[in-house]
């Protein structure tokens, strides 16, 4: 599927142009095909949607939306899943060729190095091309908010440089006569644009019309002054006074002597199309202003040099009086930096001063290299810089110069220079140059991405592995990428002769200061993708301001990164470099203690803040052997989970860490003092591995409360997996060590947990009975937060089984505990049941309340599980009410934190409530589909009483479709299911009564 934005908005098929859905469907394509292959957040989303005037529910409309235009896409024979969830918001991924901005782009690039190669004609021919995929003014129709119109008018604009650089070339090879309408009616366009007039003047004059084209000039000086009050600009002028003096209009050749001294520009030069428009854009924008210094700074490997001389390349025509290069050797292994007056020497020598005639000292120099400069249109690339303070003497004394300084290090206070902060590739981009160097086929486009990603999308490490591949006729792109895996054979096999990508990180480390060094270094021994300055601060065991200051002086030395403010992040080879020097230049007591100390952090952090969130019976302080330390605060319980979010992979790789370096106490503890933080976001499977090991650690250090802390929690896991036979048996496991303890918070917990897997299986009267056991020890132990929670389970027992006075009243204990306690995630689950039990007996607005208030309460705190079942309950509701658009939009909303949450019970309940409000609007096709999911999911994770209900609705669609007999037996088939007489078989059995019946999963109104 092919997308156009240069115009209206189309998406196009083989088959034709698609037919988009409504207004706010194009308008989100428009933002997301603005920002393609980036991810554009929810808050952009909807600032682009709506502005300012987004109502309450913009986020989840959004993701309606997204969801819309993904079934859109698909059905036309797209591929929907292009557009990715990210944690931020959304991206839609798209190839370089599916969308025509990316192609203009690549035209327009295509003809600005054909010019400065000196090929006029090909220029031409490509910019032709590129302003004839133009079919309008971008995104025309779409342009009422801002954000849409503000990107579309940037966009407009790069149009009207495409169709003057073309113009201008188009009137040098002599096609005046064609060139003349086009320029007349773009001229009545926009009159207040000088360079078309100037263009359309210059052109009239070629045809011989000078009197018309003297009045073209006083026509636009009128309408400057009298319309906004100004004088007419240099280019207006400059092209009134060549007709006046009769000057042909061809450009001037270039003189013989005009110093060139770039080298040789890479011919397989990929990407940074972004980076070069917006310094093209900035250069030719100011071209007639103070002199302008761009400043482009990068990790070693990136393509500082190279992107610098493909801009002096592309730039070559705007400055006719020469260009200039000089490696600084800021960062060499053989160089030392060259100081500015020897720098001074080679550029002066560039310029054609013989060498009996360079001044002999710094102040001199400077002074001759600035006079020769005056009034020159030149370039000067100084490369490699080691700070600001070599690069300002070297700078030209002239507003007519571009000066394009590269460095390691951001070179934040050199005056008025426009900062380039190179990153890596794209993936796109990546691939693209690896193929180029490795210049044969390289087949498996997975084993490509595997090479590109071990590479970290560096550019220097690309070439490297793309030349060994080219050089190895035998390996294929697997057996290159299989090299790349282990740290140590990455190492050598990104070196080439005395290229090596290593080698040129160490340069940057060896200009460290000592303290920087030992900072870098001891970066090696954190195993997570990125951290904060606390972090830095227990590992190095600085201050939180001294670890931040390091930090951050790294990140000007761009062996850092910060992805988000106060977050930090190593590149992969970058790691790889701190991981070798720590090894190998810090003792091993040294790298013992920094490791302890990171360790304890994340544990204190870990405790600290789950603390709040814990339940007294599950509640136990960890032996942290250097103490507390500085930790980020958290003001309250939805701060804190905030903060677990965001060190959610980190403390995943720090207790993997643990466990696999033999430090048995950080190995079973943390992963166990996460339990409640786990539980509120409902437990991930990657933690598995982790608890297991965490039995194994706490079984070596003979801790049995560890030993059934890590055995409860392996069985939550495969609970939430379907595997509750296994979690049946764990749970009677922790509970005899418990026993033999003596630890009854541990036996009421475990107890608890028991409960609430019989109820999985429908097993109710076994769970009544865990539930009552661990009600009275959390009684006996004073534990009242966990008396309410197991209230609230005896109420959802009661509720089940049909005893519904009972369950009310249980209901409203567990309510008036939790509130008194202040658990709010146990009144979240108090009022979605209350309210679940009001839509029972179609007290609707009582309902309403409750889950309503649920639903809020929970998505305030972060409670995922809370969130889900609200969602999907209030979906039955709307349903129930006969509010089918609300009941579908909730039920999507309920079915997407059930998967992202990986709460199957939440997305069985969603795809069975979804299958019975499609069932009312009469779309039976979807309805059966939406049932077969949920019957097939709650299959693979044994949750009886939805797979029940999935029968049920296949049963509601046989019906309809005058299928009485398979109606009937599904119905039958559906009673088998359940385990024990429950409240939810009256339905099925309301049917089998009645041919005519209403049940509560079909009665709308």
């Amino acid at each position: 599927m092919d997308f156009h934005i240069l115009g209206p908005l189309e998406a196009r098929t083989d088959e034709g142009v698609v037919r988009l859905g409504g207004r706010r469907q194009q308008r989100l394509l428009a933002m997301l095909l603005i920002h393609v292959n980036k991810v554009i957040t929810l808050d952009r989303l909807v600032e682009g949607l709506w502005d300012e005037a987004a109502p309450p529910t913009a986020h989840a409309q959004v993701h309606n939306a997204v969801w819309a235009l993904r079934r859109t896409i698909t059905k036309a024979g797209g591929d929907g899943d292009s557009i990715v969830t990210e944690p931020a918001g959304y991206r839609l991924v798209l190839p370089d060729d599916r969308l025509d901005l990316n192609r203009f782009w690549a035209e327009v690039q295509t003809g600005e190095k054909a010019e400065a190669d000196g090929h006029p004609a090909e220029a031409m021919e490509a910019l032709s091309a590129a302003t004839a995929l133009w079919r309008g003014p971008a995104l025309a129709g779409l342009r009422t908010g801002r954000a849409i119109d503000a990107a579309a008018t940037g966009l407009d604009e790069q149009y009207l440089l495409a169709v003057e650089r073309l113009s201008e070339l188009r009137l040098r090879l002599g096609q005046a006569d064609e060139l003349v309408i086009q320029l007349t009616s773009l001229v009545s366009e926009h009159p207040f644009r000088e360079p078309l007039r100037a263009l359309l003047m210059l052109t009239l004059a070629a045809l011989g019309r000078q009197t018309e084209a003297l009045t073209m000039y006083e026509e636009g000086r009128r309408l400057l002054a009298d319309e906004l009050g100004l004088d007419p600009g240099k280019r207006l002028r400059e092209a009134h006074a060549q007709i006046l003096r009769g000057v042909p209009l061809e450009p001037s050749p270039v003189t013989p002597g005009r110093p060139r001294r770039l080298p040789a520009g890479a011919s397989d030069f990929v990407g940074r199309s972004a980076d070069i428009d917006q310094v093209l854009t900035e250069v030719r924008r100011g071209l007639s202003g103070p002199l302008i210094i761009t400043a482009i700074d990068g990790m070693g490997g990136v393509g500082k040099t190279a992107l610098a001389i493909r801009l002096a390349e592309l730039l070559d025509h705007d400055y006719p009086d020469g260009m200039y290069f000089i490696d600084l050797h800021g960062f060499s292994v053989k160089e030392r930096p060259r100081t500015p007056e020897a720098a001074l020497d080679v550029l002066l020598r560039q310029a054609g001063t013989p060498v009996e005639l360079v001044p002999p000292g710094l102040t001199e120099r400077a002074e001759r290299w600035r006079s020769m400069a005056v009034g020159r249109r030149i370039i000067v690339v100084l490369d490699n810089a080691v700070d600001a303070a070599q690069v300002r003497p070297l700078l030209p004394g002239t507003s007519e110069a571009l000066v394009l300084v590269t460095s390691r290090r951001r070179l934040t206070t050199l005056d008025s220079g426009r900062p380039v902060s190179l990153d890596v590739l794209s993936s796109a981009e990546a691939v693209a140059l690896f193929r180029r160097i490795a210049d044969r086929p390289t087949g498996d486009p997975s084993a490509i991405e595997d090479v590109i990603e071990l590479c970290g999308r560096l550019p220097l490490a690309i070439r490297i592995a793309g030349s060994r591949l080219r050089h190895r006729p035998a390996w294929t792109v697997a057996d290159l990428a299989e090299r790349l895996r282990e740290t140590r054979r990455r190492m050598h096999t990104l070196t080439v002769d005395d290229v090596s990508v290593y080698t040129t990180l160490w340069l940057s480390y060896e200009t460290l200061s000592e303290r920087q060094r030992e900072t870098f270094r001891l970066l090696g021994i954190h195993p997570g993708q990125n951290f904060d300055r606390y972090a830095i601060a227990a590992l190095t065991g600085l201050s939180v301001d001294e670890a931040e200051q390091q930090l951050e002086s790294l990140c000007d030395c761009n062996l850092l990164l910060q992805p988000v403010a106060g977050r930090y992040q190593l590149h992969d080879l970058v790691r790889d470099c701190a991981k070798q020097l720590v090894e190998t230049e810090e003792a091993e007591p040294g790298r013992d203690e920094a490791t302890g100390r990171l360790f304890d952090y994340y544990l204190y952090l870990a405790h600290l803040h789950c603390s709040p969130m814990a339940r007294k019976l599950s509640l136990f302080e960890p032996e942290i052997p250097s103490g507390p330390v500085a930790v980020p605060p958290a003001r309250n319980e939805v701060e804190a989970i905030g903060l677990l979010e965001i060190e959610y992979q980190n403390l995943i790789a720090v207790a993997s860490l643990a466990q696999a370096s033999g430090w048995s106490l950080h190995s079973w503890q943390l992963p166990c003092v996460l339990r409640p933080f786990l539980e509120r976001m409902n437990f991930r499977v990657a933690w598995l591995d982790l608890f297991e090991g965490a039995f194994v650690a706490a079984r070596q250090l003979g801790d049995p409360r560890g030993e059934s802390t890590a055995l409860a929690n392996i069985a939550v896991i495969r609970r939430e997996l379907g595997q509750l036979t296994e979690a049946i048996e764990l749970l009677r496991r922790a509970l005899l060590i418990s026993q033999a303890a003596g630890d009854q918070s541990g036996e009421a917990y475990q107890t608890a947990d028991l409960g609430i897997t019989y109820v999985r299986i429908a097993r109710y009267r076994e769970a009544r009975e865990c539930f009552r056991i661990a009600h009275n020890l959390s009684e006996t132990l004073g534990s009242t937060r966990d008396v309410g929670v197991l209230i609230n389970n005896l109420g959802f027992v009661a509720a089940d089984l049909g005893e519904f006075p009972e369950a009310l009243e249980q209901f409203l204990r567990a309510l008036s505990i939790n509130r008194k306690t202040g658990f709010r995630q146990g009144e979240a689950l108090s009022l979605a049941n209350i309210g679940r039990l009001h839509g029972h007996f179609q007290r609707y607005p009582q309902a309403r309340s409750h889950l309503t208030e649920a639903l809020s309460l929970s998505r305030e705190i972060g409670y995922r599980f809370g969130e889900g079942w609200a969602l999907a309950w209030l979906a039955a509701l709307h349903r129930r009410e006969g509010d089918l658009a609300s009941a579908i939009e909730l039920g999507r909303l309920a079915l997407e934190v059930g998967a992202a949450a990986g709460i199957a019970d939440v997305e069985c309940d969603a795809l069975n409530c979804l299958g019975e409000t499609y069932l009312a609007l009469g779309d039976l096709e979807t309805a059966a589909d939406l049932h077969r999911r949920a019957g097939s999911l709650a299959t693979s994770r044994d949750l009886i009483l939805e797979m029940a209900r999935a029968v049920e609705g296949q049963a509601h669609v046989a019906l309809r479709n005058d299928e009485q007999a398979e109606a009937r037996q599904l119905w039958n088939r559906a009673l088998t299911l359940y385990p024990e007489p429950l409240a939810d078989q009256a339905h099925a059995q309301a049917h089998l009564a009645d041919d005519d019946a209403r049940c509560g999963r079909c009665a709308v109104g």
